[in-house]
């Protein structure tokens, strides 16, 4: 069969497979096999064994099951907990202190664990039933948490960035430093729709007790004194990576012998603990590595099929605009990330799409970035955002799905105008790592 028509099958074996709901990796997997047999016959399937091997035997790779672990023992000490506490009480004059003091948690607790997922549940869990008895708007409160949750997608030590180096051929301590100060700009935007809502409705964020926070600070000392443990953790996984003392793996390994001795300070050990902490991460680390191989075989095929390069030359002699090109781009990540989960739409889209963005001269560094802001965009829009799904289930039950969606639809336009920002301002991106 020509290229087309195996394209063609491929293509909707894929599109079949998701419909029915096989697992992304099955889906990948077979369709990918399907489509090799077509074109090279079945001893073409030689080929599979060594296209996996060749990537999943990196040394990088193995930074991705060491940084989930390191995200279950943070999710099992309750650093989540003290950070949120600290950030509330330091900011209890400010309206809207309880949300800010969500978003800020939620970046610090992003830049200790890299799940998306883990953040805002572990945010969750304590400010939202917070919020709702302050008074706060149900739409707030859930959008909030949520939204800020998606963060560490983007900040460091964020997996999907490490996927991405891994597919794209580019250094993952690169895509870290190079994450910071996005991760910081778009921080800060949210917490001035926050700060600017308020302002405008403060009915929806109504002021905390004063007196009780007060009483809390006074009784407790200093709160921030908890959360140097957690400063301390950041600064060995980042500053470790950034002065180039350690690699993102090994700075992964530092990161989990230090949540393991923080978690044992705090006493929060013990076996059932660590058999939770161990049974999530082999499942959300064999959950990812299988998605990722059987996407290797399908950049595989893709590769074989020339399909990337056919599409680069048809994009070349339409003359479409660079800005056109882009804005299909991103359009296409974010209806890929309406229907799947994070790494698939990273797995999938960047053997496709990366030849484009080179074609038109643009930074492999700054698309990785950029793609990991349009997937934050994804984990907070229905049907499948993920963050939606778990916010859901940690709020009472007269709080439905399409309320916190509503919820997180002003963060979804904040992340928009980030793209955009980004797009226009790339060095925004691109200084830190080239400084």
């Amino acid at each position: 069969m020509g290229n087309v028509e195996v394209t063609m099958v491929v293509l909707a074996l894929l599109f079949t497979f998701m419909a029915i709901g096989l697992p992304i990796f099955v889906t990948l997997g077979v369709s990918s096999m399907v489509g090799i047999i077509l074109y090279q016959g079945v001893g073409g399937l030689s080929a599979v064994t060594g296209v996996m091997y060749d990537r999943m035997s990196t040394f990088t790779l193995v930074a991705v099951p060491l940084f989930i672990l390191m995200g279950e023992i943070i999710f099992a000490s309750g650093l989540g907990s003290d950070i949120y506490r600290a950030i509330r009480i330091s900011l209890r004059k400010v309206r809207g202190s309880l949300a800010i003091a969500s978003i800020f948690a939620c970046t610090i607790f992003g830049a200790m664990c890299g799940v998306s997922l883990a953040g805002a549940a572990t945010i969750g869990k304590f400010a939202i039933p917070e919020m709702l008895k302050a008074g706060y708007d149900k739409r707030i409160a859930t959008g909030v948490v949520a939204s800020a949750g998606s963060l560490a997608l983007l900040i460091p030590p964020s997996v999907g960035l490490i996927l991405y180096g891994l597919v794209a051929g580019e250094s993952v301590g690169t895509l870290f430093i190079a994450a910071v100060i996005p991760g910081i700009i778009i921080a800060l935007m949210m917490v001035a729709y926050i700060v600017i809502y308020g302002w405008f409705r403060p009915e929806s964020m109504p002021s905390v007790n004063i007196e009780d926070l007060e009483k809390e600070s006074g009784e407790a000392g200093n709160p921030w004194l908890v959360t140097l443990p957690a400063l301390f953790l950041v600064i060995a996984v980042l500053g470790s990576i950034y002065f180039g003392i350690a690699s993102p793996t090994e700075s992964a390994a530092i990161g989990c012998v230090g949540s393991l001795l923080i978690a044992a300070i705090k006493k929060k050990l013990n076996w059932a603990t660590i058999r939770h902490i161990v049974r999530e991460s082999v499942y959300t680390s064999g959950m990812i590595l299988a998605i990722l191989s059987s996407a290797l075989v399908f950049g595989y095929l893709l590769t074989r099929l020339r399909l990337p390069q056919e599409l680069v030359g048809w994009i070349v002699e339409q003359g479409f605009s660079e800005i056109m090109v882009l804005f299909t781009i991103f359009i296409v990540l974010i209806i890929m990330g309406m229907f799947l989960d994070v790494v698939s739409v990273i797995l999938i889209a960047t053997p496709l799409l990366l030849p484009i963005i080179k074609t038109f001269q643009y930074d492999p560094i700054w698309f990785g970035i950029v793609m990991a802001v349009v997937t934050e965009m994804a984990v907070i829009t229905p049907p499948v955002g993920l963050n939606l799904f778990v916010i859901k289930g940690l709020s009472p039950s007269d709080v439905s799905l399409m309320t916190v969606a509503r919820g997180s639809m002003p963060f979804f336009f904040i992340l928009a105008f980030a793209v955009v920002l980004f797009t226009i301002f790339p060095q925004l991106i691109l200084w830190l790592p080239f400084a």
